[in-house]
């Protein structure tokens, strides 16, 4: 086997240079390697293999994306529609609901939160300020933290007005009742 010598050195002078401000640099250049030729150098195939994972990465998250806008597209219809059904049961109840402050969470102090029968969460803050807006025009969380306080009240208030109906039903029923009796003395029975 032949030894191989060391390598010859390299002027100073017929290296490249870069100029850094008013520095002078000597900057080598890479030694050519005939083994390289034949194949891709590890750097060249992680290379290649970091790629092919970006462009798969990509491919997903933009998958998932329009999953993601079809769910967010579903999720305000739903949570528009289940607002607008609530304000219609809370006008024709005539009824409004306190939510207590510490469901709900915001960046400022709330004093007071209220859900008015026109379906308007309302927000008092303890510095005098108020923001009120249709419910679905906030976040899901809010909604859903009001729902949850909203609809055991909400189902009370409904098993009240029942009782009420079937009340005013037997009042009526009682009434035509007596009324008709009242009619046939007045009138006359034809029988």
């Amino acid at each position: 086997m032949e030894e191989m010598g060391p390598e010859p050195e390299q002027n100073a002078e017929s290296l490249p240079k870069k100029e850094k401000g008013s520095q002078t640099e000597t900057v080598e250049e890479p030694i050519f390697h005939p083994v390289q030729l034949s194949s891709k150098s590890e750097e060249e195939e992680v290379e290649i293999e970091v790629e092919q994972k970006l462009q798969q990465l990509l491919k997903d998250i933009s998958e998932e994306t329009l999953q993601l806008r079809e769910f967010l597209t579903e999720e305000n219809r739903l949570m528009n529609e289940l607002c607008v059904s609530i304000k219609q049961i809370m006008k024709k109840l005539g009824v409004s609901f306190d939510i207590p402050p510490p469901n709900i969470r915001a960046s400022k102090k709330i004093k007071r939160v209220i859900l008015n029968e026109e379906g308007h969460l309302t927000f008092f803050y303890e510095k005098g300020e108020a923001h009120s807006a249709f419910l679905a025009e906030y976040p899901p969380e809010i909604v859903i933290a009001v729902l949850w306080v909203v609809m055991p009240k909400l189902a009370k208030v409904v098993i009240t007005y029942r009782k009420k109906i079937r009340s005013r039903i037997s009042l009526f029923k009682k009434l035509k009742t007596e009324l008709k009796t009242i009619a046939k003395a007045v009138v006359g029975t034809k029988d």
